[in-house]
């Protein structure tokens, strides 16, 4: 009887049920094994600090959901590393030689064995029973043996999450790995192409506008004149974007107070927002914020941003704006009433080149991006189609901003 419940209990270890279904089969094998009423497996937290219910069987008579790493019966186990019975008189007491387990009550005998292997602690196996129970020592054998198999079940769920998330962050790796070689490609390319347009731009741009001077102020050859200029500054723009983008710029790190460069960035805007009818919203931290940043390329980034949120709502909307610390980090929350961002452009907008405006270059967001980037820091994106889109850009935050500086 006894070795056939060790064989079940081993195929299955051997099966491919999800670790709750495997302890709590486990646990209906453990009760007709030994005679006990409830058998309970509770998974220790360590980040948590807390016995987790993960399966059970039998009775749910005072059933605990969780305890604390040192309450009750599975505190003293995972304090002794080695297992604990007891046995009571009164089955309302929920006291066993001071120690206090409400999940004691209506109960007389409890057994609790622990679920480890030679490093780590897992959690505990806990056995109730109404009654006085017996366990022989074949029984308690095979209620070691379970309890190791056990652990072995906790053991190969953690290594194959602990596998699983490796080969997400590995996978991530290998796409921002290729989204890099084709940056760095297209900016290799870039860069040689803004080289060898710039030069003829610029003499485009100036005979043209020595013809314009040329021409009388009636002549029909105007508009011709004025449209090329517009475009050859229009191909200057997208020039200037290119090679701010490919140029590896270094960050100049200083201390500065992240609130500080909002304000400057929000008033280059003022006239920007009243034309358009743009109410801004504005909730930053009551007290200083520092950073570590080249308060120049940060600027040009969050003005990237912010022209972006202003062409979304060109007949008016809300910008709100809030800057923040959380769990450590500098956060600046840029928010748009201007309908989103399709869903189906979301994952090309860091792009360079990508855009779905008319006269856009499709650098901004990227420019932003790289900045971002040169300084440690993080870029998300919250989008609600139909409503607005959210960027949320992270960075380290300097504890000691004003002895910094």
């Amino acid at each position: 009887m006894e070795y056939d419940i060790i064989e079940k209990v081993t195929e299955l270890s051997l099966s491919g049920l999800r670790l709750d279904a495997k302890l709590a089969r486990a646990a209906r094998l453990l009760l007709d094994a030994v005679p006990y009423e409830q058998c309970v497996f509770y998974i220790l937290d360590p980040e948590k600090k807390v016995f987790e219910k993960k399966a059970f069987a039998g009775e749910e008579i005072t059933l605990i959901e969780s305890y604390g790493e040192t309450q009750g019966l599975p505190g003293l186990v995972k304090k002794k590393k080695s297992p604990v019975e007891i046995y009571k008189k009164d089955p309302a007491s929920t006291v066993w030689e001071g120690v206090d387990d409400a999940g004691l009550k209506g109960y007389k005998s409890a057994l609790a064995y622990p679920l480890k292997d030679k490093e780590n602690f897992f959690g505990v196996v806990y056995l109730k029973s109404a009654r006085k129970a017996e366990v022989s020592k074949m029984k308690r054998r095979v209620l070691g043996i379970m309890a190791l198999q056990a652990s072995s079940f906790i053991k190969c769920a953690d290594l194959a999450e602990s596998h699983e998330r490796i080969h997400r962050e590995l996978k991530e790796i290998e796409e921002r790995l290729a989204s890099s070689e084709k940056l760095m490609a297209l900016g290799d390319m870039a860069a040689t192409l803004a080289h060898e347009i710039r030069n003829p731009l610029i003499s485009i741009g100036g005979f043209v506008g020595r013809l314009k001077k040329h021409l009388g102020p009636g002549s029909p050859c105007i508009p011709y004149v004025d449209q090329v200029l517009k475009e050859v500054g229009r191909l200057e723009k997208l020039m200037n974007g290119v090679t701010s983008f490919v140029k590896d710029s270094a960050v100049n790190l200083r201390p500065d107070d992240l609130n500080g460069i909002m304000d400057e960035v929000l008033e280059i805007f003022e006239d920007e927002f009243t034309a358009h009818g743009i109410q801004v919203k504005k909730a930053f931290s009551e007290v200083s914020i520092g950073v570590e940043v080249d308060r120049e390329q940060l600027k040009i980034a969050f003005d990237n941003l912010i022209v972006n949120a202003i062409q979304s709502m060109e007949h008016g909307g809300v910008l709100q704006l809030s800057t923040s610390l959380e769990g450590g980090r500098a956060v600046v929350s840029i928010a748009d009433s201007g309908g989103g961002i399709e869903p189906r452009n979301l994952g090309f907008i860091f792009n360079p080149f990508f855009t779905t405006k008319t006269h856009g270059t499709g650098l901004g967001l990227p420019i932003t991006n790289s900045i971002i980037l040169r300084h440690k820091g993080a870029i998300e994106v919250e989008n609600n189609p139909g409503v607005g889109v959210t960027f949320r850009v992270m960075l380290p935050y300097l504890r000691q901003l004003r002895s910094a500086g």
